[in-house]
């Protein structure tokens, strides 16, 4: 049986929602292989992500790295129209239909049982009741991990980094994806978990008494790219596949997950209230010396 091959660094949830469309939609069968954001990168680089068509969601911090653009098809024949001209590669290699959001996730009974009140933004993280009781991504292994990051570095310049250096004296866990800091506050490990609004939003359906906010000092969210791989053999059927991630049935599966869609009908939910898109660009292109310059405040080894 014929099948399309997907790879992407979207949340599990969401992505049975999407693969479900999709295969309705263009009435094949998707196969899917779900990587982080640096591990999908790495095997797109190497070869060993194999012969994938269909790119389906991956950080805009990426694409700069030729390694992957140079891979992708030019999309001439899909679509776009809805969409703004930043949501759309210059070279049409990629789209944006939607963005990712930095979350804070945390139990509000909790908290309260331990006489704290929910963080709201970094800048409240760094009091010392906090100490041992954050849970964060590693920016260079996450995605997550690196938009909280560039949403920081947006919203206060080099200041930033202060503010993380008393994060980091507090001792957080540290982990490599945007769902173990939630499962360490599902747990009973951290108090706040630090993530994304598609893992937050699956968690709290799950646990009642979970709760997430966007943090107010990084109010910013990240284009979501799609692509097809220039070469497959199934191009037509993965254009096709990339244009139902246009349609309301797509949007409306983004805003379930708490993701901003970008063009069309706006979002109302909590996630896209006055939120400015990243730099994507310049902060792809600064990754390497953000990441070591935080690699140097955080001990990587206080593992989850």
């Amino acid at each position: 049986m014929d099948e399309l091959i997907a790879i992407s660094s979207m949340e599990n949830a969401e992505l049975a929602e999407f693969v479900a469309g999709i295969s309705e939609h263009i009435g094949v069968p998707v196969r899917l292989s779900r990587w982080s954001t640096s591990e999908l990168i790495d095997r797109v680089s190497n070869g060993t992500a194999g012969n994938w068509d269909l790119l389906l969601g991956t950080a805009a911090t990426a694409l700069p790295d030729p390694a992957l653009s140079a891979q992708l098809l030019i999309l001439d024949a899909l679509d776009c129209s809805t969409l703004p001209a930043q949501a759309i590669a210059a070279d049409r290699r990629w789209f944006s239909p939607s963005g990712f959001v930095p979350a804070f996730c945390y139990d509000p009974e909790g908290l309260a049982a331990h006489g704290l009140t929910p963080p709201f933004s970094w800048e409240a993280l760094c009091a010392p009741e906090w100490a041992q009781r954050i849970a964060l991504p590693d920016p260079g292994r996450s995605g997550a991990g690196y938009l909280h990051l560039s949403a920081l570095l947006e919203a206060y310049g080099e200041g930033a980094w202060s503010m993380l250096a008393q994060v980091a004296q507090l001792r957080p866990s540290i982990s490599g994806s945007s769902t173990a800091p939630i499962d360490a506050v599902t747990e009973g490990r951290a108090y706040v978990g630090v993530t994304v609004s598609t893992a937050a939003t699956r968690a709290a359906a799950q646990h009642s008494s979970l709760q997430w906010c966007v943090p107010d000092d990084a109010r910013r969210y990240e284009f979501e790219v799609f692509g097809c791989r220039a070469g497959s053999q199934r191009a037509k059927q993965a254009v096709q596949a990339l244009g139902w991630m246009l349609s309301p049935d797509a949007a409306a599966i983004s805003r379930h997950y708490g993701k901003v869609v970008v063009g069309g009908v706006s979002s109302e939910t909590l996630a896209t209230v006055d939120l400015k898109a990243l730099n994507a660009i310049e902060a792809s292109h600064a990754k390497v010396a953000r990441c070591a310059r935080w690699h140097s405040l955080f001990d990587t080894k206080a593992g989850l």
